[in-house]
């Protein structure tokens, strides 16, 4: 009997740990979680090369606290006398060249493609449980290396630090809000943000994700999300933002449920822009390349027109 009421008492105080670590982990401040933009980067620059009117390079900026933080600069060639407006592109996993290889002419602009630090692939199977604890570390650091790169962009001769514009596709729109508001406390000015294919929260993306397999993890997978991403989470961090916003929208799009495509774009503070495009989730296959023409070219002509940019 004894032994019965001391299980039972371990339980309920194991289960009000659990529950006391989860309220910890939701009432967190998201900004003061995330790990602190850096200033002290040891450049490395390597493979620069002419393609056409642009010169391009693949930049990795050192530190010990952020991790490595990989950019891919494109510049136009040559240089000319006036600044140049810095373009962020976030677009989906890969590797800063493939995020911005649709922006092949882009005018007298720097377009900066950031690497995400994750693998292309997500582990999968028993490598998936290994490797999850890199993985969330790797998220959590990934406004604070683009806020860094931000930063060392901004230093370099040729830019001009007035006109900083962040575009946030697919993946990249979901982690664009943390971004901005990292670097607006950083002192960096981001002026124009582009928001495009997102939704909110984490986990009723993944509830909805038919990818997730099997499906019955989906429900069980939604909850931890939130609580671990909670500082990542795109609508705690889009009331804090300054600045000229477009969110960009598919009508029919699979992967994110419309009450998440409604709650991300309802949190996007004034003055906003909003457009929905016809079909499915937004993508680079080749039964989707119209559809990305009309998204690129939708972004080129609000971003000239705000003056966040030079013509393309």
């Amino acid at each position: 009997m004894k032994a019965s009421r001391l299980s039972l008492l371990i339980g309920v105080v194991m289960m009000g740990g659990i529950g006391a670590f989860a309220v910890w982990l939701n009432d967190r401040d998201p900004l003061s979680s995330l790990p602190s933009p850096q200033h002290r980067l040891r450049a490395e620059r390597s493979g620069s090369t002419l393609r056409g009117e642009r010169r391009v390079e693949h930049v990795v900026l050192h530190n010990a606290t952020v991790g490595d933080i990989g950019i891919f600069v494109s510049l136009p060639d040559p240089l000319p006398d006036k600044k140049l407006p810095i373009v962020i592109v976030l677009g989906g996993l890969g590797t800063g060249e493939s995020n911005i290889r649709y922006l092949a002419e882009a005018g007298d602009n720097a377009i900066i493609g950031y690497d995400w630090p994750m693998p292309v692939r997500f582990y999968s199977g028993l490598a998936f449980v290994t490797q999850i604890g890199d993985t969330y570390g790797h998220l959590m650091t990934i406004p604070a290396q683009v806020s860094s790169a931000i930063g060392w962009l901004s230093a370099e001769p040729w830019a001009d630090r007035q006109r900083i514009s962040l575009l946030g596709f697919s993946l990249g729109a979901l982690a664009a809000p943390a971004i901005q508001d990292v670097a607006q406390h950083d002192g960096e000015n981001v002026g124009w943000t582009i928001l495009a294919y997102g939704g909110a929260p984490f986990g009723e993306l993944v509830a909805d994700n038919p990818h997730v397999k099997p499906a019955w993890l989906r429900p069980v997978l939604a909850p931890v999300v939130d609580l671990l991403l909670e500082p990542l989470e795109p609508t705690r961090h889009l009331p804090h933002l300054t600045g000229q916003f477009l969110v960009l929208e598919g009508d029919n799009d699979s992967l994110i449920p419309e009450t998440a495509r409604a709650r991300l774009w309802k949190a996007v503070p004034e003055p906003k822009t909003i457009r929905w495009f016809l079909g499915d989730h937004m993508g680079v296959g080749s039964d989707k390349l119209t559809l990305l023409t009309e998204i690129i070219g939708a972004s080129e002509t609000w971003l000239i027109e705000k003056g966040a940019v030079n013509p393309f």
